[in-house]
């Protein structure tokens, strides 16, 4: 076997073994979140690995459905949301 042939074959498996390790690593939480502004409300489902971050992006989503601009954005934001059920996956 080759030079070429061990480096390739090695970065094939640590591409593989990365690939391995990030779909089996995956998401820990589910969360609905949902926010209500201008009484317009908007539901979202995310996942990701921290619940908090997991929350914010949530938020984060669910606020550009209901928002125009980036100050209307930004308040959004700010607020509280209406609901926000998270659970362990």
């Amino acid at each position: 076997m080759s030079k070429g042939s061990i480096i390739t074959f090695s970065f094939l498996m640590f591409i593989g073994y990365l690939s391995f390790t990030m779909i089996w690593s995956g998401s820990k939480f589910q969360c609905e979140i949902c926010v209500e502004y201008n009484g317009v409300r908007s539901c979202q489902e995310v996942e990701g690995m921290a619940k908090q971050d997991t929350i914010m992006t949530g938020m984060s989503t669910a606020c550009a459905a209901v928002t125009n601009g980036r100050t209307e954005s930004i308040d959004c934001s700010m607020i509280q949301p209406v609901k926000v059920q998270c659970k362990d996956i």
